[in-house]
């Protein structure tokens, strides 16, 4: 018997999960892990790999919150593979800018799936864990209006996340040891520029966290990097480590703030 629901998802996902998170408390789903929501993540005392076996071993019910940035991040992939070798019952969720035929990995693509925002199959999904859980049906229209208040806020995240994609966006597409150099990190960098014109970036500023909570932290300034219009470029940087005790393996999510101006010269 299915007694606990644990939302595998990347951190950078995490104003969608809490939607997600929202219906399925207002039903009484009574055992949700979710490690960015308050009240369900994992807590502070506990091994977060004892925690995460001890939960993945028992009666669970996975759900996938897939996304670019799910894929993207090896802490995900690993509790993908974790998932997948116990056999565990799973659903997978897509958010709304990602596409059904970018689903790889441990994932059936023959077993069905939907996006956030469909409101036929979110309906349907609450109404099976209703049904697993053995919890008393809700009064009236009360799951399809939850439903509906749910998806008009995805719809304006994802109309957020589409806007913000218009921008001159920087994002980590991997983070390792160098392998030329054990005392210095290699960041990969994707840089995109959306505008009609050249910039130059003045300052670029990289914060990431591993599952242990140890962070490192760099800023490149003066960044003194061109970007041409409508450029989409990799960068590779090298930094030294130094007293940080982040591991780029355990990887968990990242902050990147830039400064920029127009380049006319």
């Amino acid at each position: 018997m299915i007694d606990t629901i644990f939302i595998s998802h990347a951190h950078r996902d995490e104003v969608y999960v809490r939607e997600l998170v929202n219906l399925l408390t207002m039903l009484k789903v009574p055992n949700i892990v979710c490690s960015s929501y308050p009240g369900y993540h994992i807590p502070n005392d506990e091994d977060i790999y004892e925690y995460l076996h001890k939960k993945l071993s028992g009666n669970s019910w996975i759900i996938y919150v897939l996304s670019e940035h799910y894929y993207r991040s090896p802490a995900c992939l690993n509790e993908m593979g974790a998932c997948w070798i116990l056999n565990k019952k799973y659903t997978a969720i897509l958010t709304p800018a990602f596409d059904y035929k970018e689903m790889k990995g441990a994932i059936n693509p023959n077993q069905v799936s939907f996006k956030l925002n469909d409101l036929d199959r979110l309906y349907e999904f609450l109404e099976n864990a209703r049904e697993v859980f053995k919890l008393d049906k809700p009064p009236g229209t009360f799951l399809v209006k939850i439903c509906e208040q749910a998806i008009r806020n995805v719809n304006q995240l994802a109309d957020d996340e589409k806007r913000d994609s218009k921008l001159i966006t920087c994002s980590l597409e991997g983070i390792r040891i160098d392998p030329k150099d054990s005392l210095c990190l290699q960041i990969r960098l994707r840089l995109k520029n959306p505008e009609e014109h050249d910039i130059q970036l003045d300052v670029l500023k990289i914060e990431v966290e591993d599952e242990n909570g140890a962070s490192f932290n760099y800023t490149l300034n003066p960044a003194d990097i061109k970007l041409y219009s409508l450029e989409n470029k990799i960068v590779f940087l090298s930094v030294k480590i130094g007293d940080s005790k982040y591991e780029p393996y355990l990887h968990q999510n990242e902050k990147i703030d830039l400064k920029f101006s127009r380049d006319v010269w």
